[in-house]
C-alpha cells in the first residue's frame, strides 16, 4: 500500500503533533475552500494552494480513502465521521500551538472539522480516533496499542509524542 512508502517523511512531519492536548479548541478557522468532493462518506475540502499545487480533489480522496480503510481495519467504522468535514491546508495548522510549533493535523469539536496540512495526510488515522473517541482523547491517555498499530503498519512512528516506548516491531 502507498503509505508504506512514505513513512520516512512522514515520520518528521508529525514531529509536531495533532493539536493542543485540551478540548478548549473546538472551533476550526475559517478558510477558503477551491474543491469541494468525498471520500468514504466523508466531505473533503481542499484549499486553493493545494489544488494550485497540481493536485485535485478526487486524488486526495484517494489518498485518504485507503487510510481511512486501514484504520477500519483495525478499529472500528466510525460512523460519526460522516458527519464531519476534513479540509486539506496549505500552512500547517497552527491554532492552540506553542510559539513556533504547528501540527501535522488538528480535530475542531464543535465545527466537526479536521484540518491536515498537505504534506501529512498520514495523519488522518489519529485523528479519525479523535473523533471515535471522542474528546476526552485529546490528552491521548491509553493511546499507546493504537501507536503500535499505527507504527507495526507503517503509517506514521509517533511513541513519543503518545509518550509510549518504542516496540520492537
Amino acid at each position: 500500500m502507498p503509505w508504506r512508502t512514505l513513512t520516512a517523511a512522514l515520520t518528521v512531519a508529525l514531529t509536531l503533533s495533532c493539536g493542543p492536548r485540551s478540548t478548549g479548541n473546538a472551533l476550526a478557522p475559517n478558510r477558503e475552500i477551491a474543491q469541494w468532493c468525498s471520500f468514504q462518506g466523508v466531505r473533503l475540502g481542499v484549499e486553493p494552494g493545494v489544488v494550485a499545487g497540481g493536485t485535485s480533489c478526487d486524488r486526495l480522496a484517494g489518498i485518504l480513502t485507503e487510510y481511512l480503510q486501514a484504520y477500519e481495519s483495525r478499529w472500528e467504522d466510525v460512523a460519526a465521521l460522516r458527519t464531519w468535514t476534513v479540509r486539506i491546508v496549505t500552512d500547517r495548522p497552527t491554532q492552540g500551538a506553542a510559539s513556533g510549533n504547528f501540527f501535522a493535523g488538528q480535530t475542531f469539536w464543535d465545527s466537526q472539522t479536521i484540518d491536515l496540512y498537505q504534506g501529512s495526510l498520514s495523519v488522518l488515522p489519529h485523528e479519525v480516533h479523535h473523533v471515535a473517541l471522542g474528546p476526552p482523547s485529546a490528552d491521548h491517555e491509553g493511546w499507546c496499542p493504537f501507536g503500535d498499530w499505527e507504527s507495526r503498519e507503517g503509517i506514521l512512528e509517533e511513541h513519543a509524542y503518545l509518550g509510549c516506548p518504542a516496540t520492537g516491531n
